[in-house]
Formats: C-alpha cells, sequence, structure tokens
C-alpha cells in the first residue's frame, strides 16, 4: 500500500513538473517571439497562451473596452502550421475570420461598446501517417493604442 501512494506521488510530481515546464517555455517564446510584432500597440499585461497539439481546437472569452483601438494577435511556434482564429460576437456571429484574410496573424480593430467576445483557435491537422503529432506553444496577445490626453 505504501508503495502505491509513493508511484502515485512521484507520477503525479513528474506530470506537474512537465505542465509548469511547457507553460514556462510558452511564456519564455511570447516574449521573446510574439511581444515585438505587437508594436506600436502597448500589450495589456496579460499573457494566454498553451501547449496545442496539430488538429486541436481552443475558446476564450475577452473582454474589450468601448473607444479603444486594439491589436488581437495569435503567435504560434512554426511546427504547429498556420494557427487560424476567428473572433465572434457574443451571439457568436463571426466578427473576423482570419482563413478570410490569408491567415494573418493579427487584427486591428476598434469596438464602439464594451463587450464580450469569444476567440476560437484552430491548429491544422497534422498529414503524417507515421510519427508523433506536433506540440507548442500557441499565444494570444492584446495591444491596445495609448490614447492622447
Amino acid at each position: 500500500m505504501k508503495i502505491n501512494r509513493f508511484y502515485f506521488v512521484v507520477i503525479t510530481s513528474f506530470f506537474l513538473l512537465i505542465e509548469n515546464t511547457a507553460n514556462a517555455q510558452c511564456k519564455s517564446f511570447a516574449k521573446n517571439k510574439c511581444l515585438p510584432d505587437l508594436a506600436p500597440y502597448i500589450h495589456n499585461g496579460q499573457m494566454n497562451g498553451a501547449t496545442m497539439m496539430a488538429g486541436e481546437k481552443a475558446e476564450l472569452q475577452m473582454s474589450f473596452y468601448a473607444g479603444q483601438d486594439y491589436r488581437l494577435m495569435v503567435c504560434a511556434q512554426p511546427i504547429l502550421g498556420d494557427v487560424t482564429f476567428r473572433l465572434l460576437d457574443k451571439n457568436k456571429k463571426v466578427v473576423f475570420n482570419s482563413k478570410d484574410h490569408k491567415n494573418v496573424t493579427y487584427w486591428d480593430f476598434n469596438v464602439a461598446s464594451t463587450q464580450q467576445m469569444i476567440l476560437e483557435l484552430e491548429v491544422p491537422e497534422y498529414s503524417a501517417k507515421h510519427g508523433m503529432v506536433p506540440s507548442g506553444c500557441v499565444n494570444i496577445l492584446v495591444g491596445f493604442k495609448q490614447k492622447d490626453l
């Protein structure tokens, strides 16, 4: 019984360590490779990122405030291919789809009223018959323009 608990603790600790290491690598990737491309917009300070695999989809709720100019950027490691994104309003109406714009990695926009929006991400499928399915970091960065006083 004590041996089973020991293995449980060791295995659990191992997976927690791997997850923390992956998150640290994604944050480092975002700071070094993605953040410079946000300019001239000012980063809002939030790092939203995750390790995703080929064929995977994700959804994130985001708030945008009236009258503010934004840059929404999806920055992914090249091994994943062209990660696409859609921004939807609260009624699930598509406001922007990167597929309609040659898979751009960012979109600059302004909202007329403060609102919650949904960001949908999609990593392309992996077509190889053998081998490991690739995984990599996908980061979402939001920047805003400083308003002159």
